[in-house]
């Protein structure tokens, strides 16, 4: 293995000394190295095992497919035969598969066996990430895998062996001379951390007629965190892989009634159960499903995905909360009884005024609450058809004049609510000139326009 040098010394190397240091990071494969050797320079160790990343996602399926071949089996023949790089030598007596006993090592061959006959590829793993049983643990989940999720997968561990790699070629830059530039003080402001994305879908059994949620949500923490980021302490620290998995438990008996109510029941967990957490954030995006008809009925068990969505933003300590709901991607439109007239006209002004025109808008609309506690899948249902009601029901003189009308209507029947924000992007509708064609366009032919575009946005509160 290659001495490790400053990340200072190995910007100045040629490219050719440059991809002969990290030569062995990706196993049999020193190209990738002259890849990211042109790429030169790097700002610090990360830096460079992400160019190897990305030089791999890059390069063609039947390259990275070759990449994934030329790792050994844990335990298998190459290593008995003394065979391995120096840098797979190392890391499989790390983790103890140079030690194995007869019964072990005949359960590492069944492993590599099975992953031949399923895949045609070994089973690659970052082994110093991992113990034998967790070896052994991730290799029976991976074995369910579809050829392309497990390509995936060996590929997404080949970046965490090639990351190690990295950093074990890479010293620490020497102290700065005397009367050189020093490091300039700093501290930790606001932080947190989580995981997002997390798909949740969650379907009730509870009769022959079933209901169903489809949620998106993200987890965010804040806490007494301070001493991970300066120190690289993670003790008593939550790793966002169990908050992803905390989220599918606790929907099982937690997930009865709104994402909201689910909210509080994740942070309540969160806040008790993370030593150094003091507060936490949940975000979700819900699908709104409806029921499919079927014979005129609506069916029991078949389901549509209709347009908006349901957006929840829940924070608090534990004992108390703040709520936040909304509506997303929302596209409404009347194709008459609105108009844009009498505005302010200077040099630069070319809109004339109209008296008729098409009014379309993608909604997005958030709202906070009065009371602590309410029936929030009700309100958001309210809120959605006082919406859909009072959009058409009046002439529109302007995008303002409705989204104020819009609000009014919104508090006016939810009294559970303070406040309500709306965003209206302006999607213009813009008669196409047909008489360039010698044909008339009698307000029947319009050009949606994408952009630029006008947004109106504004709160509504109670007075």
């Amino acid at each position: 293995m290659p001495e490790a040098l400053p990340l200072s010394t190995l910007n100045r190397l040629s490219p050719q000394q440059f991809a002969a240091h990290f030569a062995g990071v990706l196993e049999h494969s020193p190209h990738y190295a002259a890849q990211v050797a042109a790429a030169r320079p790097y700002r610090d160790a990360e830096s460079v095992a992400q160019a190897f990343a990305h030089a791999v996602q890059a390069s063609a399926p039947e390259e990275q497919l070759a990449l994934i071949r030329a790792h050994p089996d844990l335990a298998g023949k190459a290593a008995l035969a003394g065979e391995l790089t120096p840098e797979s030598t190392r890391e499989q007596a790390g983790a103890g598969l140079d030690r194995l006993s007869p019964e072990e090592y005949a359960e590492f061959q069944a492993l590599n066996a099975a992953y031949h006959a399923r895949f045609a590829l070994p089973y690659v793993v970052c082994v110093r990430e991992h113990t034998k049983a967790s070896i052994f643990e991730g290799a029976r989940r991976r074995l369910g895998h579809t050829p392309e999720e497990e390509r995936a997968a060996a590929l997404h561990e080949i970046g965490r062996i090639a990351r190690l790699r990295v950093l074990d070629l890479v010293a620490p830059e020497p102290p700065h001379p005397q009367g050189a530039a020093m490091t300039v003080k700093v501290k930790l402001g606001e932080n947190n951390y989580g995981k997002a994305d997390v798909r949740l879908f969650k379907v009730f059994r509870d009769g022959p007629r079933h209901d169903i949620k489809d949620v998106q949500v993200r987890v965010a923490v804040t806490g007494d965190f301070e001493a991970a980021h300066t120190g690289g302490d993670n003790t008593g620290l939550v790793a966002t892989d169990t908050m992803r998995n905390t989220v599918y438990a606790l929907a099982r008996d937690g997930l009865t009634e709104s994402v909201e109510a689910f909210g509080k029941h994740l942070i309540r967990h969160f806040v008790t159960q993370g030593p150094r957490v003091e507060r936490a954030r949940v975000t979700f995006t819900q699908h709104t499903w409806a029921r499919m008809p079927s014979g005129g009925q609506p069916h029991d068990h078949a389901f549509v995905r209709q347009m908006p969505k349901h957006t929840a933003w829940v924070e608090g300590d534990g004992q108390g909360f703040t709520v936040e709901s909304g509506i997303e991607e929302l596209y409404i439109l009347k194709t008459t009884e609105s108009g844009w007239a009498g505005f302010h006209r200077d040099a630069y002004t070319t809109l004339p005024d109209t008296h008729d025109r098409i009014l379309a808008t993608v909604v997005s609309a958030r709202w906070t609450y009065a009371a602590p506690e309410c029936d929030y899948d009700a309100v958001w249902q309210a809120v959605y058809t006082a919406l859909l009601d009072t959009f058409p029901d009046h002439f529109s003189p302007s995008m303002q004049r409705t989204l104020y009308r819009i609000g009014e209507a919104v508090l006016t029947r939810c009294p559970e609510i303070e406040r309500i924000h709306f965003s209206f992007p302006n999607r213009h509708h813009i008669l196409y000139p047909l008489e360039r064609y010698g044909l008339d366009n009698p307000g029947t032919i319009f050009h949606a326009d994408a952009e630029p575009y006008g947004v109106i946005e504004g709160w509504v509160e109670r007075a």
